[in-house]
This record gives structure tokens, C-alpha cells and sequence, in this order.
């Protein structure tokens, strides 16, 4: 089944350090934007380039220039952390309007641990959007996107889908200030 996953992201360039070899290019998209409270959140948003020609165009960008990516929410084999992969990347000539739109759909998975936190911004739900996908090497990749639901209007929306119920998530994809963990923040849900 084809799940709808498509984001798009700008900010500024920060480099990750290359530890061991990867068949993929490590970085973080660094977004500023104003938040609720007037203070600038910053950020750092984990990607992984795996396309051969959108890792040597990164390893030419100096930190810090300014560049849109456009790619997919995956989850980790090994941690299950959410990750942008990569599909294109843009240099810019000035950081301009930021951009940071994330449309997914799939199934809803419920998360028994954690189901519920709060931050500074109020309390949330947490659940995660799971996609099944056949790889190119004709195995199936499953995906949990997890989706921080802070409005209450959209919780009561959550509270009335089982886990295997269909679901479109519109949001911005965040990183956890404690943690640094990417999330999706939901601004829509069906």
C-alpha cells in the first residue's frame, strides 16, 4: 500500500560528525521560529541523505548555509527514532521564510508507554502514524512516525480512533528540547 509521506523542510546546515562510515549522510536541519512565549526555539532536526548526488552536493555546503530538503519521515531499525531521509536538497541564497510542512498517513498505533506528557507549550498526546512500505529489495519496511497531539480538540479527535484505524497527520516536524528526539507536531488530523 502507498501511504502518503512527504515533507519539506529549511533552515541552516549543521554538519554531524561522520564517527563511522554510513551509507548515508548525517546532518540536522537547524529551524528557527518564534514560539508561543516570544523566544526564538531553535530546532535540530535529524536527516539522513542517502542518494549519492544529494551527499556530494552536502559535503560541498559549508555550516550554516541556508537550504530546503524535501524527503520522508522514517524510524530507525535500531533506536526507532524519526528521521528525515532525504531526497533533495537546495542551497539558498538567504535563509528567507522558513519552511517546515510534514503530511503522512497510515494507520494509528497506539503507545501504551508515555502515552501522555506536557512542556512548556501543554500537555499532549502521543501516538505514531505506522506505514508498511516494500523496500526495492522487495522486503517490507515498517515505519512508526510518532505525532505529539497538543490541541485538545484534536486529542478528542485521537480519542475516538482504534489502533489500525486509517489516519492523515498535518503538522511540522520538531525535536524534543530534553531529548532532541524529532516528533511530529499535529496541527490536522482524519
Amino acid at each position: 500500500m502507498n501511504y502518503l509521506n512527504e515533507v519539506t523542510i529549511s533552515g541552516l546546515l549543521h554538519h554531524l560528525s561522520r564517527k563511522k562510515e554510513h551509507k548515508y549522510f548525517p546532518f540536522s536541519v537547524r529551524h528557527e521560529n518564534l514560539w508561543t512565549d516570544g523566544t526564538i526555539r531553535k530546532d535540530f532536526l535529524s536527516a539522513r541523505a542517502f542518494p549519492a548526488e544529494v551527499q556530494e552536493t552536502l559535503g560541498t555546503l559549508e555550516e550554516n548555509t541556508p537550504i530546503r530538503v524535501k524527503g520522508v519521515l522514517r524510524s530507525s531499525k535500531g533506536s526507532g527514532e524519526l528521521y528525515l531521509a532525504v531526497l533533495e536538497v537546495e542551497a539558498l541564497k538567504e535563509a528567507g521564510t522558513l519552511e517546515n510542512t510534514v503530511e503522512v498517513s497510515g494507520t494509528v498505533h497506539i503507545i501504551k508507554a508515555q502515552a501522555e506528557g506536557e512542556t512548556g507549550t501543554g500537555k499532549y498526546t502521543r501516538f505514531a502514524v505506522r506505514q508498511e512500505n516494500q523496500e526495492q529489495d522487495g522486503h517490507m519496511r515498517r515505519d512508526f512516525l510518532v505525532v505529539r497531539v497538543y490541541d485538545a480538540g484534536l486529542r478528542e479527535i485521537l480519542a475516538e480512533k482504534n489502533d489500525g484505524d486509517p489516519v492523515r497527520v498535518l503538522g511540522t516536524l520538531r525535536s524534543s528540547k530534553g531529548s532532541g528526539v524529532n516528533y511530529i507536531r499535529c496541527a490536522n488530523i482524519e
